[in-house]
This record gives structure tokens, sequence and C-alpha cells, in this order.
């Protein structure tokens, strides 16, 4: 009897010794240039908004971006407002690209999504300068963003009037010369620009002329046009002539993933046209080759650090929010995230979950089988 208990401490002591064996310095799980790690800039809640009504938060992310990047086989980082310089220069070196959601505030606010922005496209366009591939999207907002931080500051917007407005893009003559639609099928333009595909809700834009100013020095090419409500032109999609920025007036997200609105066109035509933006910009981060250094780093970093919020039933304008509390969101790398530190495997280029399961298994069965053989010739 005691010699069987002795071999049974034996085992129980093996057992976690061989399970350490399978655990390896950790490393990024996927390549970037495969499945890309986009950052998502967050943007300050009204201080007397519906979301501070509910929610104890300061910025929030709306889904349907995170959606829109995983969507095309990306993930998501999200990027907080409110911090130095550094931070968003350290986080640009280990992502693959970054888009700039639409959304409703100022440029002007203190510490906010104008002030990160600006950070991040002078940082964006440094990495461009010094040779490494970096794309940049905008919508909406975030393309009106883009162009005023691409132009020093100087405001050149109109006001208009183009809310909840479905409609087809007026492609320009030389659309098909541009990176964003050169390689776009013949059924996709058809779409495009015979169907009221594109949503838009805005009040502000860019008209032609004035990408013709000093300011902006004829650096963007304009591929499609749109008139608002009154009649008056407007921008709708644009792609900077130098650097891999590109920029839409209009919500290919909201046609894909925010069901709020009736105005919201969810054809088959509006999801495969929707769909085409995301798989490009997706596309275009395939070619950076920024990673974390390790695994645990980049998961702690990801957004399913996080849980999105049904917020549509409280009267939002959006399905689901990612909503924060603290503006030092995940993205950082620190230790002081929403989780406690733990190790993740090495893979191997595999599915490391898969590989961990595996070789968990087969060190159990191995160890049980060594007792058993025990206990029989004990």
């Amino acid at each position: 009897m005691f010699k069987r208990m002795h071999t049974l401490c034996l085992c129980l002591v093996l057992l976690p010794l061989l399970l350490l064996l399978l655990v390896r310095p950790a490393q990024a799980d996927v390549n970037g240039t495969i499945s890309p790690i986009i950052g998502v800039l967050a943007q300050e809640v009204y201080q007397d908004g519906l979301i501070s009504k509910h929610f104890n938060a300061t910025s929030y992310i709306a889904a349907s971006y995170v959606k829109f990047v995983e969507g095309a086989g990306g993930r998501v980082v999200p990027i907080g407002i409110g911090h130095n310089r550094s931070y968003y220069e350290e986080l640009l070196q280990k992502i693959n690209g970054l888009l700039l959601p639409g959304g409703a505030t100022f440029f002007n606010e203190t510490n906010g999504y104008g002030d990160a922005g600006e950070h991040l496209i002078a940082i964006a366009r440094e990495l461009n300068d010094n040779g490494t591939y970096f794309p940049v999207w905008g919508t909406c907002l975030g393309m009106e963003l883009l162009v005023l931080k691409m132009a020093n500051g100087t405001e050149t917007r109109s006001n208009c009037q183009a809310i909840n407005m479905a409609l087809p893009l007026e492609m320009k003559q030389d659309y098909n010369e541009s990176r964003l639609f050169g390689g776009a099928s013949e059924e996709i333009i058809t779409k495009l620009s015979q169907e009221n595909v594109t949503y838009n809700y805005h009040r502000y834009c860019y008209k032609e002329q004035s990408f013709s100013l000093p300011a902006l020095n004829n650096s963007w090419r304009i591929m499609s046009l749109n008139h608002d409500v009154n009649g008056i032109e407007f921008v709708s999609t644009i792609e900077h002539l130098i650097y891999p920025f590109y920029g839409v007036q209009f919500h290919p997200e909201k046609a894909l993933y925010e069901f709020v609105s009736k105005d919201v066109p969810h054809s088959s035509s509006a999801v495969h046209s929707a769909q085409y933006f995301a798989e490009f910009f997706i596309n275009e981060a395939r070619r950076n080759t920024h990673s974390y250094d390790n695994a645990t780093e980049q998961a702690r970093s990801l957004i399913y650090n996080y849980q999105p919020e049904y917020t549509s039933v409280l009267g939002s304008g959006y399905v689901q929010q990612y909503l924060f509390e603290d503006p030092d969101i995940a993205g950082d790398g620190d230790d002081d995230g929403p989780y406690p530190y733990y190790p993740y495997p090495n893979n191997n280029g595999n599915n490391g979950v898969a590989s961990w399961s595996l070789g968990f298994g087969l060190v159990v069965a191995l160890t049980f089988r060594a007792f058993a053989v025990i206990m029989e010739h004990s």
C-alpha cells in the first residue's frame, strides 16, 4: 500500500514538470502579412451624451469598425486618446495599419480624437518616408481628419447636408488609374456607380476645389464625387499620390454591420461593395511587416480583451460599442490591462491552442499509462 502511494505521489510530481516542458518562449502567433493587425482610434464620449448616462466611459470605438477589419481577415488593437507621442510611436512600430473611424467629435478637443490623430498621421507619414509601407484608412470624419492633418492643420472643409443618404458614386473619368479602384472588377464598379450602395451621414465635406488650394497642392487623387441634399458637390473617395493613405466620405462598415436605420443599405450589392473596401485596406496592410515581440504582448493588446456593449437598444446610432473607462486602453503592451499576465505557448506557425491541447493530452496519457504500468507491477 505504501509503495502504491509513493508511486502515485511521484506521478503527481512528474506531471506538472512534464507540462512545463511544453511551454516555450512566446512568439507572435500569426504573421502580420497574413492576418494584419490594425489600430483603430478611439474617440471621446460626450459628457452629457447617451453613453455617459448609462456607462462610466471616457472613450469608445464602434464595433462595426472592428468587424470591418475582422471581416476581411485582419485583427484590431484599440488605440487610446490622451497619450503623448511616444505611446503612438511605439504602437505603430508593432501594427500593420491604421483606421481613423467616423464619428461626431471636434478636432480641437484637448487630448481627444484630433490630437491623437495628429500624432498618428505624422508618425505614419514618417514611417513611409523611411521606407516602411504603412497604410492609413479614414472613414467620414476620419477622412476629414486625415486631409486636415496632411494639410498641416489648414481647414478647407465646407458645410454639407448629407444625412441618411444612400448614393451611387459619381466616378471620375480616370478612377481606374487609382490604386483603390484599379483592381476592382467591372461588377463592383457597376454596383458602386449605378446603385444606392454608399451610405452618407456627414455635415462637413471637402469640395473638389479644396484639393487645389496651396495647403493640399493637388497631392490627393479624387476618384469620385457626390451631391448632398441641396445639390452641393462633395468629394467621396480619395487616395494620396505619394503615401498609401485612403479616405471615403461614406460609411462602408454600416452597410455591413449597422442595423439602426432603415436608410442604411443592406442589399447584396451594398454588402458586396462595402466588403471590397475592407478587403482592399487589409490587403494594403499585408504589405507591412511590423509585429509584436511576443504572443503575450500581442494578445494583451488586441480588442478581444474587451467586451462590446449592446447600445442600439438605448437609442445609440451604433448597434454595439467598445467603451473604455481609462484612456490608457490596451495597445501599449504594459501589464495593466483588464486581464492578468499569462504566457502563451509557442505554436511554431500552427494554432497555439490546438498545439497546446494536443501536447497536454499526450503528456497526460503517457503519464497515466506509466502510472498504470507501475501499479500493475507493484
